[in-house]
């Protein structure tokens, strides 16, 4: 047997297609923390606008107008991968990206130019997760499938601990316009180290949206699920910088304890975890995110903000990358990008909407109160997911 054989033989007990899937895989992971590093701004975005004078109600709109366009681009990514294959609609996500939050530099004092960039960079959101988890996804074997799907998924968090911390010093020391060109680089730096990777062919079938053909009765509940933990992760990140602005508690209080524990759940934990059923890490997961946002209720110590990170992160490890792996292993090659179009819509509902009712509920509660009244929610969801009998192995 040649040399390459033995390394094809050897990524496959791994879990990989071939020896060179395993480098695609790191790649694609190099690419998505890239595209993260940039799109993890959001968590500043609160910020700089109460700075430059917004009131809570306009910067609740540029919050959630996200949504407006994350949420159709979300949709169509199926369509868009099946005319241009996975990599190349991830490479289109990463540029919508980089204009998009580059394009804040310049029109953020204006409201309706913001929101115009906004939307931009919710094209990009958009359109990025499915293709990009799709072709992932194309270079593993079912061995060690949701294991490695977890820990790929890790990238994400990994973003979160380093970009708003760097990105508050530097809005601190050289202000917005420097935030958000530094924001935009990586998304480009995305598109370069992923131009050599071997692309997935689209579709030979017609080119639809693929969501129809996609969505089984019992995806409802999980899909359900995701717009809950969704809406909890989007409250605590995009309103969270300005609750710690006034006991002046540095936001790596929170990020960099919640990084650590997703990423060590994501990577090391899910080892063991993912022996369990992803409807039990599901619930599991929104007690633990539920738990933070009681933790962060009443906190006004660095020790309780830390507390709540963790919790969250430990929460959130559970949710999309678990409902990506379980809804996607039961759908045929055919309908792979409508199923994490599904997955990526559910969970950007959740991220990207609910922030905009949340600004009325902080304006009627308190951040305190929404916290509990989020919470709530996100128990009842992790009881109903935990007694269902939602199984893609019934249909």
């Amino acid at each position: 047997m040649s040399a390459a054989s033995d390394r094809d033989a050897e990524a496959r007990e791994d879990g990989f297609i071939d020896a060179r899937a395993r480098q695609e895989y790191l790649l694609a992971a190099a690419a998505t923390l890239l595209f993260s590093a940039t799109t993890t701004n959001s968590a500043l975005i609160a910020l700089v606008f109460d700075r430059a004078g917004y009131p809570l109600s306009s910067i609740g709109v540029l919050i959630g107008v996200l949504a407006l366009s994350v949420l159709p681009a979300t949709l169509f990514s199926g369509y868009v991968t099946a005319r241009l294959g996975a990599l190349r609609a991830s490479h289109v996500a990463m540029a919508f990206a980089f204009v998009g939050v580059g394009a804040l530099a310049w029109t953020r004092d204006h409201f309706w130019g913001a929101i115009v960039s906004r939307l931009v960079w919710g094209v990009g959101v958009g359109l990025f997760l499915g293709p990009m988890n799709l072709y992932m996804q194309s270079r593993l074997t079912p061995r060690r499938f949701v294991y490695l799907v977890t820990a790929f998924s890790s990238m994400i968090p990994l973003a979160l601990a380093i970009a708003p911390p760097i990105g508050e010093q530097v809005l601190n020391r050289f202000g917005a316009t420097a935030l958000f060109i530094s924001g935009a680089l990586p998304a480009f730096a995305g598109i370069v180290v992923t131009l050599r990777l071997r692309p997935l062919p689209p579709s030979r079938g017609p080119a639809g949206l693929g969501l129809a053909s996609a969505w089984r009765r019992w995806h409802f509940l999980p899909s359900l699920t995701l717009v809950i933990g969704g809406a909890q992760f989007g409250f605590l990140t995009s309103y969270l910088g300005p609750q710690l602005a006034a006991p002046v508690i540095a936001l790596g209080w929170f990020y960099i304890p919640m990084t650590i524990a997703m990423i060590g759940c994501r990577v090391f934990a899910m080892r063991r975890f993912s022996a369990l059923h992803p409807r039990a890490l599901a619930a599991g997961g929104l007690v633990g995110c539920s738990l933070s946002l009681l933790a962060i209720a009443a906190a006004h110590e660095p020790l309780f903000v830390a507390v709540s990170g963790i919790l969250l992160g430990l929460g959130n490890s559970m949710m999309y990358p678990v409902m990506s792996a379980w809804l996607g292993r039961f759908a045929g090659k055919s309908e792979g990008g409508g199923v994490q179009a599904i997955v990526a819509s559910a969970f950007y509902v959740g991220i990207y909407w609910a922030p905009w009712p949340q600004s009325w509920l902080i304006a009627g509660l308190g951040f305190g109160g929404a916290a509990l009244a989020l919470a709530g929610v996100g128990f009842a969801g992790a009881a109903a997911l935990a007694v269902s009998h939602a199984d893609g192995q019934s249909e």
